[in-house]
Formats: C-alpha cells, sequence, structure tokens
C-alpha cells in the first residue's frame, strides 16, 4: 500500500509520555491525525509518518490559535469517544510500528475536509511564525 494513501486518516498511535503519577515515562494509545510521510522510503512497512495529537486538555488551557475543540456533536462523526482538542502545533513523526494503519479510527480528509485544510494552515502557520519569532531577520 502507498503510505500517502494513510495521509488524512485519524489513527490510533502508542506514544510516550511523562507519567506525573509514577514520574517516569510511560506509553499510552491516543488517536493522532496523519498529515505527512517520508518522501523517500523503500518499503511501506518501514516508514515515520508525521502526525498531530488529539488530547483532552485536562490540566492546562487549550492553545485558543491552535487547538480546535472537537465537541459533542462532532465527536461521533469522527468516530472519536470523547471531547477533546485536535492540537495543530504539537507536530511530532512516528515509527509505522507504532501506529494502528490497518485499522483507520476514520479519513478525515474524507469526512471534513475543510476542517482537514484548515489544520494544515494552522500547522504551517504555527511553523512559520516559531521559526520568524526565533530566527531574527528570519521573513522578513
Amino acid at each position: 500500500m502507498d503510505p500517502r494513501k494513510n495521509v488524512g486518516n485519524i489513527v490510533k498511535a502508542l506514544e510516550k509520555f511523562y507519567n506525573t503519577r509514577t514520574g517516569s515515562m510511560d506509553v499510552k494509545a491516543r488517536p493522532v491525525l496523519i498529515i505527512g510521510c517520508e518522501d523517500t522510503f523503500h518499503n511501506p512497512l518501514n516508514i515515520d509518518y508525521e502526525i498531530l495529537p488529539f488530547s483532552e486538555i485536562c490540566s492546562f488551557k487549550p492553545d485558543i490559535n491552535y487547538d480546535i475543540h472537537i465537541d459533542s456533536n462532532t465527536i461521533k462523526l469522527y468516530n472519536l469517544t470523547k471531547q477533546c482538542y485536535l492540537r495543530s502545533h504539537k507536530t511530532s513523526w512516528i515509527h509505522s510500528k507504532n501506529i494502528r494503519l490497518e485499522s483507520p479510527i476514520c479519513n478525515l480528509y474524507e469526512i471534513d475536509y475543510e476542517l482537514f485544510q484548515k489544520i494544515l494552515e494552522l500547522n504551517n502557520q504555527w511553523n512559520y511564525t516559531r521559526t520568524c519569532t526565533y530566527i531574527e531577520g528570519f521573513g522578513n
């Protein structure tokens, strides 16, 4: 299968996180949106995907510019189970062995193209703004 066909899918991923209760690293399964993959790959089963996480955001305030609220009216459309936020500014990469490509939760690109487009625009905006902020004179 062509890995580029996974772009737009919401899938379950195993992600590491710091567990404040145990004081150590832990792993949890969480939904993520695939927004990209490696340009060059030799094996579709051995590839890294660019992802954005969904989060419940219980212990801190959502970012008003980049966190997109998925409300109780919308979660069923996307086959999610809880209200959450798509974190358009929390890009990371994950290897294909740590995501469930074979059983996507849904294809956001097909179900809600406008939202998918908005997410990509916000992610691009965040990347550009962050770079301009840290490199003096960049983007002028």
